[in-house]
């Protein structure tokens, strides 16, 4: 008897937590009827790394320092320069499924390469947050097709990219979740239309809008923020709610497309909360640790920006910066908000290496960390950083120099406005205008169906985890993985997938 069919479908950074409670208050009736009848639990995901590493674990299956991304601009290996990522060092699992003989449907699963030759068919950057190429597919025309009936995103492609750093005006933001609906909409005709062209053993898409009014909008559902509107109306909050309303309801047609013995995932990569960051200061306090002559010339440039994201200031701040890392111990390079990211300058590594490997490297970090940890914002005397990631502990792998050494997990309780300690004194620099939400660790899962146990809560488990289960489900091992499979169970012991 042949597998059930499998259904994966992602919600790109939808937070659990608000997830949670509108199911619990009937706002998102598909998700609860999911959650209820089968079983869910917390994904856990790669400390102090944002959406670029999470989506790669996801679909290679193993941890970043096997697949080599952490985010989507990294160090050219042997060089300062930065470029655009471009390969990962693991293949996705659904190509194994695609080899087994499994006819596979993959669509806009993020930061993810396309696969040449499947059994079935891909489309990846199409309504993506942070796409890496061109909406491209395979077969070809797939790609070409959607585009003509459906259109091309209208929140993530220049010259409306809506999803910026900065905050967009209050004025905005009822046109940017319209716009929010509109790309749900796109892709659920979408889907449908893909779902009905062959008996697809697995059907992967994920959404990436919740993502998007996360980032945006998440001081209007977070009352703590300084920037939740005083006295605002009942009806604010509800502009987040009505994206993830939307995507309940397109999760629905789904099940409705698919039939009730199918076994179905819903889950997201990372949750959201609060943008508090110290990435504007991360660089200058690297500096003044090192007691670097260099840190005039980084403070000046820095303050040339006044608070706001100048994209040719960002330039000229990092081609500065990268002339200078060869006379430095350690430096700062890009990452999202999440964490700080910590290059050391090593020798045989880095063209101008500065620390030896081994215990010259492990004493520098030791001391590095140290001082990170004891940092402090003086206008509230709380400390500013949470913790600091150390790779080659945590990240083992033939790809972990491709990482950065440390990521430095900043402390969101409260704004950064500011660094001290009595190494470095104070540091002040104008703080850009940073989106309103932005990353945390860990996203969730439901599941349900016919070989899905109905057994409530299944705790916490790996981000890494889903890719060996979807191939159990089908029946195909998915070798040299991370992940472990999550169910213990056989064909036919779970309850049906809900109707709806």
């Amino acid at each position: 008897m042949s597998s059930p069919k499998v259904v994966v479908i992602g919600l790109d950074s939808a937070d659990r937590t608000l997830i949670s409670r509108w199911c619990d208050s009937g706002d998102l009736p598909v998700l609860r009827s999911i959650r209820d009848r089968g079983i869910s639990g917390v994904l856990t995901t790669p400390p102090g790394l944002g959406d670029d590493a999470v989506w790669a674990s996801f679909y290679t299956g193993v941890s970043p320092g096997r697949h080599g991304r952490y985010y989507h601009r990294q160090l050219r290996p042997g060089t300062y320069a930065v470029d655009n990522f471009r390969d990962v060092r693991h293949e996705p699992f659904w190509n194994t499924l695609s080899r087994a003989g499994r006819r596979v449907a993959i669509l806009d699963v993020p930061k993810c390469p396309l696969s040449k030759a499947l059994n079935g068919l891909q489309v990846t950057d199409w309504l993506v947050h942070g796409r890496d190429h061109a909406t491209d597919s395979c077969p070809s025309e797939v790609a070409s097709d959607l585009l003509r009936r459906f259109g091309d995103d209208r929140t993530d492609r220049r010259p409306e990219y809506l999803c910026l750093t900065e905050q967009l005006p209050a004025t905005e933001h009822e046109a940017f979740v319209e716009r929010l609906l509109d790309s749900t909409h796109k892709k659920t005709l979408g889907l449908l239309d893909l779902l009905k062209r062959d008996a697809w053993d697995l059907f992967l898409v994920v959404f990436k809008e919740a993502h998007c009014a996360a980032h945006q909008l998440w001081h209007l559902v977070d009352p703590t923020q300084s920037e939740h509107p005083a006295g605002a109306p009942s009806h604010s909050g509800d502009l987040v709610k009505r994206v993830y309303q939307a995507l309940d309801r397109a999760i629905g047609e789904v099940l409705a497309n698919v039939g009730t013995e199918s076994n179905v995932i819903v889950f997201s990569d990372l949750g959201m909360a609060r943008n508090v960051t110290g990435e504007h200061l991360l660089d200058g306090i690297l500096l003044r640790l090192e007691g670097s002559m260099h840190l005039s010339l980084w403070q000046r440039l820095q303050n040339l920006g006044k608070g706001s994201r100048h994209r040719h200031l960002e330039r000229a701040t990092a081609f500065v910066n990268r002339k200078l890392y060869r006379y430095r111990s350690a430096f700062q390079v890009e990452h999202n908000e999440i964490s700080g990211a910590i290059r050391i300058n090593v020798k045989g590594r880095e063209p101008q290496g500065r620390i030896s490997s081994g215990p010259e490297f492990d004493a520098f970090v030791d001391h590095l960390v140290e001082d990170l940890l004891n940092l402090v914002n003086p206008d509230s005397g709380q400390a500013i950083v949470s913790d600091v990631v150390r790779t080659d502990k945590v990240f083992a792998g033939e790809q972990r120099n491709l990482l950065p050494d440390l990521f430095v997990v900043w402390n969101r309780t409260c704004s950064i406005t500011a660094a001290a300690s009595p190494k470095i004194g104070e540091l002040r620099v104008p703080s850009p205008r940073w989106r309103a939400g932005n990353h945390v660790s860990d996203g969730f899962f439901f599941s349900c169906g016919p070989s899905i146990p109905a057994g409530g809560s299944a705790g916490s488990l790996s981000i890494m985890d889903l890719a060996p289960t979807i191939g159990r489900l089908l029946g195909v091992s998915i070798p040299n993985v991370d992940g472990h499979c999550f169910l213990g169970f056989e064909s036919g012991q779970g309850g049906r997938m809900p109707s709806t």
